[in-house]
């Protein structure tokens, strides 16, 4: 296929595509099964490789979502896996023109005739370089042009290796269609013996500098722990009887919010310090006293800090929030008494647990199957979730506050978990072939500068969080059985590490350029879309793949 004919598939695919309304986290997203059964017809027509097509159903998935694969077989099981999430966010934004959301042309029209305000910036853009509409950029147009390769390859009969493109879902929210790839990496890999190289994410990149292309080689993590505090209840008029858990939770959340301890640099990326997303008492009823328990959670944005180290560190800081909560208290109490001339003094043990360190404690209390007890708690709650009556969060914090009410001490105590969701941080340093992609990184750039006439930054980490995270896990044993521990409400949230680290391969995002993304002005660079990108990631996959 010459390029120019390809440049021209890629737009009219990205077009199709983006008509498909996948609004993310419903069940519009199944929208796009019928969109790639028929391009999988079409492939049959023009293959002629070996080529395996599949609907794949995400296992326990409350919408019941599919992930949508193509696999061709080229003359060795050498596989490169290229990825791109079929969800969108939806067009609420687009106000009075959402009818025409997914229509390039008319939204330009549109924007040019003054029917929605726009930014000068924007003006400038409505040209025929850029291409509009919800979903056209993030992620339709790396879709595209990630098909468009693959109709390429399916026609060459002496194309050196395997290539399986996958369209997952949910990527807009949870992640559900990434978490499923591990399973069918695992099942293709049992039937054909396949051997994963690389995979490569189409996810769109921003410029500062539109002579200055973007690849990433490694995605930010990101790690939800949430922090359940319970106090000792007493009728406000007798305050000094008890102990407020919000007041235990609001120095916790003082001493880790923006905590820059937590702050990593690696190669060219820095992490932000981690903040609070959520706090608020236990209390669902008004009365006089002290609410029993508070909750929170909160997000780290690990490079490479394991979430064992994440949550060690939050218990040391939790301990010290502890005792000052006591201290300050103790210090109000004695003022209290000065009055009376009475003598007293606030103490209580300091009581700071991860969640499997308080399952331990009770389990050598030997009173209940506490085991037993959080699995018919988890099930509950899990139907819950699916059936949409709690979050996530609120079922977790349930669970973790059944766990303390089997706790015999009845007094103040810290519990920490790791709520869903869970992004392990990935980064090709990490593997032990990282000096083969090292190398493969100054070729790209050598490719990018005499081809393209562009010069090519390479990012160590996407920081938007993506589904490179599920590419690769690099834990080890102890620090996976920490994870599988400590996360908590599985069943809603359900990743096959074991299946993930199995299969870990180098990652790379390359994408096309684009703008405002989950914004209505979203747009996407048609240079980009049918040039520039499909020729890096063309040299790419045949560099891996001969």
């Amino acid at each position: 296929m010459k390029q120019d004919n390809l440049g021209n598939r890629i737009e009219e695919l990205a077009i199709e595509y983006g008509k498909v309304v996948t609004h993310t986290g419903t069940e519009l997203e199944q929208n796009s099964v019928n969109f790639f059964q028929k391009w999988f017809k079409h492939l049959e027509k023009i293959a002629k490789l070996p080529i395996e097509t599949k609907i794949s159903p995400v296992k326990n998935d409350h919408l019941n979502r599919s992930v949508c694969y193509a696999l061709l077989q080229g003359k060795s099981k050498d596989t490169v896996v290229l990825i791109g999430h079929s969800d969108t966010v939806d067009v609420e934004d687009f106000g009075k023109i959402k009818d025409i959301a997914y229509e390039p042309e008319k939204i330009k029209e549109a924007f040019k005739n003054g029917q929605v305000d726009v930014l000068d910036k924007v003006k400038k853009d409505l040209t025929d370089e850029w291409l509009f509409g919800r979903g056209i950029c993030d992620m339709k147009a790396g879709g595209a042009i990630e098909m468009a390769l693959f109709e390429k390859y399916v026609q060459d009969e002496n194309f050196p290796g395997s290539v399986l493109l996958v369209a997952v879902c949910d990527e807009e929210n949870l992640s559900a269609g990434m978490r499923h790839l591990s399973y069918i990496l695992d099942d293709l890999n049992t039937r054909y013996g396949l051997n994963y190289k690389l995979i490569i994410d189409g996810e769109p990149h921003e410029r500062a500098d539109k002579n200055t292309m973007i690849i990433y080689d490694g995605s930010i993590g990101k790690i939800m722990p949430i922090c359940l505090t319970r106090g000792k209840l007493t009728h406000v008029g007798q305050v000094y009887q008890g102990l407020n858990p919000i007041s235990l939770l609001s120095e916790i959340v003082s001493l880790t919010d923006l905590n820059q301890d937590f702050i990593e640099t690696r190669g060219n990326t820095t992490s932000p310090a981690p903040t609070w997303l959520y706090q608020k008492d236990r209390k669902y009823v008004y009365d006089v006293s002290l609410p029993i328990t508070s909750g929170g959670y909160m997000s780290v944005l690990p490079l490479t800090k394991t979430p064992k180290e994440i949550m060690e560190k939050l218990k040391e800081i939790s301990v010290e929030a502890f005792e000052n909560v006591i201290k300050r208290t103790d210090k109000s109490f004695k003022k209290y008494l000065q009055a009376s001339g009475e003598e007293g003094k606030i103490e209580y043990p300091t009581k700071v647990f991860i969640f499997e360190e308080l399952v331990r404690e009770i389990k050598n209390e030997n009173k209940v199957d506490i085991e037993k007890i959080l699995k018919d708690t988890e099930d509950k709650l899990t139907k819950m979730v699916n059936d949409g009556e709690i979050s996530i969060p609120e079922a977790v914090f349930r669970l973790m506050e059944e766990l303390l009410s089997n706790y015999s001490y009845r007094g103040p105590v810290v519990l920490w978990g790791i709520c869903p969701p869970y992004y392990p941080s990935v980064n090709n340093l990490d593997l032990k072939n990282y000096k083969e992609m090292q190398e493969l990184v100054e070729k790209m750039k050598d490719f990018t500068k005499e081809n393209l006439d562009l010069k090519l930054d390479v990012q160590n980490y996407f920081t938007g969080i993506c589904d490179l995270s599920y590419a690769m896990l690099t834990l080890d044993d102890e620090e996976l059985s920490y994870v599988k521990d400590n996360f908590l409400m599985w069943n809603t949230y359900p990743i096959n590490l074991d299946l993930i680290r199995k299969y870990s391969m180098p990652v790379f995002n390359i994408g096309p350029w684009g703008k405002d993304l989950h914004k209505y002005t979203e747009r996407v660079s048609r240079s980009d879309l049918k040039s520039n990108t499909p020729k890096l990631m063309d040299f790419v996959i045949k560099e891996i793949l001969k």
